[in-house]
């Protein structure tokens, strides 16, 4: 696990500062950021989403609540970033980097499961995995629909933008991935050992790709820009998403349970920090990208230094 995270760590910083050094320095233009991007989530997420699909481990019911809170929490957050923007005034493009950086968290190694992995032991970051199952499907469901909605000076009917996600490649590919992932784990045979291998090596390259592209349009100086939009992501992100999150533990009968482990991961995954993919969505569909990259900056920075309050809380629930 610790191997695995300094891999993660490296592949995430190494590549920010690749593609970053590389448009500062005027080695290749920032314009190709999205072609990057499209091209990475049309042609590598596919067969990656496939091969985790096919291998994943059916969990217990009660485990099995978590990414259901996920999918909560992220279809409760769209209305209220986008009632948060209404409030700010802002216009279209900002109001949509506004809402996905409300929607979409920071959950996995970077983050999240790292953080229950520090508290709990592998199975912390094992459960903190199973939380961040939704995540994927509602990115390239829901997200795509309120990117496209944003993305556009008349928002499209909601049929419209369904249908305008199944047809582009970069929306399509990935739910085919996921579609025939489903089916090789209902019916397939069982995943050969080489898959694993090949996950592997696709989820730090596809990682890598996407940052190296996010660092193109990297600009530091966006963060005193929107500081007002980033305030209220912040109070989304760790003020009332945690409340949201326990919420939703005490609906599901996890504060009675004898052992408070699936509430402790449910409270560090509802405080995490805004997710890099906000960001690559801003960059599909023509949001204000820099608008995202502070939010994503100014959170996740904050993120760190809340994290010995976040464990302090959490172990004592």
């Amino acid at each position: 696990m610790q191997a695995r995270l300094i891999l993660m760590l490296s592949v995430i910083l190494g590549s920010l500062a690749v593609g970053y050094l590389s448009r500062k320095r005027r080695w290749l233009p920032e314009k190709l950021s999205g072609n990057i991007t499209r091209w990475t989530m049309t042609w590598v997420q596919p067969v990656l989403l496939a091969l985790m699909i096919w291998g994943v481990e059916a969990p217990g019911w009660r485990t099995a609540l978590l990414p259901l809170m996920l999918t909560a929490l992220i279809a409760i957050a769209w209305p209220i970033g986008a009632f948060a923007s209404r409030l700010m005034g802002l216009p279209n493009d900002q109001a949509g980097s506004v809402t996905l950086s409300f929607m979409f968290s920071n959950m996995g190694l970077t983050y999240g499961a790292f953080v229950c992995y520090i508290l709990l032991g592998e199975q912390g970051a094992a459960l903190g995995m199973i939380w961040c199952i939704a995540f994927m499907p509602m990115f390239y469901t829901l997200g795509f629909i309120v990117a496209r909605r944003f993305g556009h000076d008349t928002p499209q009917p909601i049929r419209e933008t369904i249908i305008t996600t199944l047809r582009e490649p970069e929306s399509r590919n990935p739910l085919l991935g996921f579609a025939v992932g489903g089916l090789l784990h209902a019916v397939g045979p069982v995943r050969p050992e080489v898959a694993g291998d090949v996950v592997d090596l696709l989820v730090p390259l596809s990682t890598g790709i996407y940052l190296f592209a996010i660092g193109l349009s990297l600009r530091l100086t966006s963060v005193v820009t929107y500081w007002r939009e980033c305030l209220a992501i912040g109070g989304m992100k760790f003020v009332l998403t945690p409340a949201l999150g326990l919420a939703m533990a005490w609906l599901a009968g996890f504060f009675a349970m004898e052992d408070h482990t699936l509430l402790k991961v449910v409270f560090i995954q509802s405080s995490t920090p805004t997710a890099i993919m906000g960001l690559v969505l801003a960059q599909l569909f023509d949001l204000d990208q820099h608008l995202a990259n502070a939010a994503w900056i100014t959170t996740n920075v904050a993120a760190v230094a809340l994290a010995p309050v976040i464990l302090t809380i959490a172990a004592g629930l």
